[in-house]
């Protein structure tokens, strides 16, 4: 039995946080025992209490070295955001193997306190110089099953009779490219909802956008993209991008930039403008608006590639590969 010590840093709502739990679940228990080690608690804190024994630390874990007395794990695996080294992972490497799956799209850190890394995307494989001899590629998963899809448009106060083109805003730039485009799209068949925790002080065409500032939980998130007819987000320095596998999984077709992941993960079930190109964006977006038939089709297509590469038991035997081999070397 292998005693996986998993540490997803906050448990906030993300794409980070929710990929290690959906390969987690599926982990073979009769080789593995998991626990959770977090710095606080957020947003996901009930889904992980409710799968493993869920133990939480300060910013930074700097306690880490007693837990690891306390839970004696065989493997610590550390979720970072990569590009720098992380103090936790090199104390805790003094104690114990330390793997990690790396979730930006930089170069992995702690190369010398690790026994292997993890990245989601070839293009994100392709960013490490140093150390690639110690790190694959793994797929994220996404695990549609832990999800309850119950919540309808009226729910979220969005027209039942107009075409719904959505986005998750979040701290990007772009959520403005986003916003640019609804301003302007005049199409009086389409109505526009960004999700974003930002208070934009103006929204031009009030009566054409809705904005839900306020806190979602997944399940309401999961049901607000079953809403929509596309998914339009412009988003950059992806190293995978768990939000368009959430789309995918609705069969939503996606529109987004081509950039670093984003042509590799969303694949044909998307269509992709040049970076910072509005324009093209715009007219890709009037591709899938007029034809229902093409966004029937994207949408199928994007849902058929999800299935088949993103299945969370499948990347959870991998998972199960990489660290058998870890622990033999």
């Amino acid at each position: 039995m292998i005693h996986l010590l998993l540490c997803p840093h906050i448990l906030d709502f993300g794409g980070s946080q929710s990929s290690l739990h959906h390969w987690a679940r599926h982990i073979d228990k009769s080789k593995f025992r998991i626990s959770i080690l977090a710095m606080g608690r957020g947003g996901l804190s009930e889904k992980f209490e409710a799968e493993y024994p869920t133990f939480y630390d300060e910013p930074g874990y700097p306690n880490i070295t007693r837990f690891i007395r306390e839970l004696a794990p065989d493997i610590l695996h550390a979720g970072p955001g990569g590009g720098v080294d992380h103090n936790y992972i090199t104390e805790a490497a003094k104690l114990t193997t330390v793997t990690q799956t790396v979730m930006c799209p930089r170069q992995a850190g702690n190369l010398h306190d690790v026994a292997g890394s993890v990245v989601p995307s070839n293009f994100s494989h392709s960013l490490q110089t140093q150390g690639a001899e110690k790190t694959i590629q793994i797929d994220h998963p996404f695990d549609v099953t832990d999800y309850d899809v119950k919540y309808d448009k009226q729910h979220f106060g969005l027209p039942g009779d107009k075409i719904l083109i959505g986005s998750l805003g979040n701290a990007r730039k772009e959520n403005s490219h986003f916003l640019k485009i609804a301003r302007h799209y005049s199409n009086p068949d389409v109505h526009f909802v960004i999700k974003s925790n930002q208070k934009y002080k103006y929204l031009f065409g009030r009566n054409r956008i809705t904005s839900i500032e306020r806190q979602i939980s997944e399940d309401e998130k999961l049901s607000l993209i079953n809403c929509l007819d596309i998914f339009l987000y412009p988003t950059s320095n992806e190293a995978y991008g768990i939000v368009f596998l959430e789309a995918m999984s609705q069969k939503v077709p996606v529109l987004t930039y081509d950039d670093s992941a984003n042509p590799e993960t969303v694949g044909t079930g998307g269509l992709l403008a040049p970076l910072n190109d509005i324009n093209t964006m715009t007219s890709l977006l009037d591709e899938l608006v007029i034809n229902r038939t093409r966004r029937g089709e994207v949408g199928q297509s994007g849902y058929d590639l999800f299935v088949k590469r993103n299945d969370p038991k499948m990347i959870a035997k991998k998972y199960e590969t990489f660290f058998e081999e870890i622990i033999k070397r």
